[in-house]
C-alpha cells in the first residue's frame, strides 16, 4: 500500500490541502509504460511483452477547496479482485484487463475508506473529476453517487476502450465542452468559480483525455492522468506504448512544457511512483529538469 501523502497551498491567498491517495497498485507490461515502437507496432510491442512493471501506485487527488471538496479521478474498488469482475465488458475486454494488467486492492484501501482517514466522508465530496474513462480512474465512482462527475464530453463519446458495463446504473455525467482557453491550452473549462481550477485538453493516451489544472499562488499543480507514468518520460519526449492519438500526444507534451516555462509546475502522473514526494515537497518540472 502507498502511503496518503498530503500538503497544503495557497491559492488566491487561502490555504488549500491536496491529498495524495492510492487505491491499490497496478502492473502493467513494461512496452506499454514505454514505448520502443510507433503507432500499431507499439500496441502490439507490448501485447506480446512478456514482462510486467513493479506494483505502481493509482493515485487519486483530493482537493480541498475553499468552494468544497473536489476529486480528480476514483480509483479502483475492490470488487476488481473477482476472477469475473470483466466478464460483462465481453471477451476481448475480458482477456485484455486480465492479461495485460494485473490490479491489487485491499477494501481498506478503496477511495471511500481512505477519505475516512483524513476527516472526509464521500457524502462531502462536491464534484469529481475525470480525466479518462479507464477502469484504474473510473472504477471508485460507485462511491459517489451523490457528487457531480464531470467528464470532457468528447472522451464520454469518443474513447473506444470505456467499458460501460461497469459503471454505476445511476451514473448521469455532467458532459462539458472545452469552449474556453488557459494559458496555451486552447481547449479548457473552469472547474471554480473562483477560476484556479481548470480541465484541461491533453489527448494522447485517450483521444479525449483531460488532465486538471490548480493554480496556487507560488506554483501550479497539474493532475496529469496518464499522459506520462513517469515524469521522466516528458523531460525525455519518450512516450507510452498506449497512445489512441500521437499527433496529440505530441502536441501535448509541448504545451506542459511551454506552461512550465511560464509558471512553476508540479507534474503528477497518476501511476508515478515519486508523484506524492513531489507533490509535498512542491518539486518543480524545472528543478527535475535540472537535476
Amino acid at each position: 500500500m502507498f502511503p496518503i501523502q498530503s500538503t497544503t497551498i495557497k491559492v488566491k491567498g487561502k490555504p488549500v490541502k491536496v491529498h495524495a491517495i492510492s487505491t491499490g497498485s497496478v502492473k502493467v507490461k513494461t512496452k506499454f509504460r514505454a514505448a520502443t515502437k510507433k503507432g500499431l507496432f507499439a500496441k502490439l510491442d507490448f501485447v506480446f511483452d512478456k514482462e510486467f512493471t513493479e506494483w505502481v501506485p493509482i493515485w487519486v487527488w483530493v482537493i480541498e477547496h475553499p468552494e468544497g471538496i473536489i476529486i480528480v479521478d476514483t480509483g479502483i474498488n475492490a470488487n476488481i479482485n473477482n476472477e469475473d469482475y470483466f466478464k460483462s465488458t465481453g471477451i476481448i475486454n475480458n482477456w485484455v484487463n486480465t492479461s495485460l494488467f494485473k490490479f491489487k486492492i485491499e477494501p481498506e484501501e478503496e477511495i471511500e475508506s481512505q477519505l475516512k482517514t483524513i476527516g472526509i466522508s464521500t457524502k462531502d465530496v462536491k464534484k469529481v473529476i475525470l480525466t479518462h474513462m479507464h477502469i484504474d480512474h473510473f472504477d471508485g465512482l460507485k462511491f459517489f453517487k451523490n457528487s457531480e462527475i464531470v467528464i470532457n464530453k468528447f472522451e464520454w463519446t469518443n474513447n473506444k476502450e470505456s467499458l460501460p458495463s461497469l459503471y454505476p446504473d445511476w451514473l448521469r455525467p455532467n458532459l462539458v465542452d472545452l469552449t474556453q482557453s488557459f494559458s496555451v491550452f486552447d481547449k479548457s473549462c473552469s472547474l471554480t468559480k473562483a477560476n484556479d481550477m481548470h480541465l484541461l485538453f491533453t489527448p494522447g493516451h485517450t483521444v479525449g483525455h483531460c488532465s486538471v489544472l490548480l493554480s496556487g499562488d507560488d506554483h501550479d499543480i497539474l493532475f496529469a492522468g496518464d499522459i506520462t507514468y513517469l515524469e521522466e518520460q516528458l523531460i525525455n519526449g519518450e512516450f507510452s506504448g498506449s497512445i489512441q492519438d500521437d499527433e496529440g500526444n505530441i502536441e501535448t507534451y509541448e504545451k506542459i512544457l511551454q506552461h512550465s516555462q511560464k509558471r512553476p509546475l508540479v507534474f503528477l502522473p497518476s501511476h508515478d511512483v515519486k508523484a506524492g514526494e513531489r507533490l509535498v515537497n512542491k518539486v518543480t518540472f524545472e528543478s527535475s529538469l535540472q537535476a
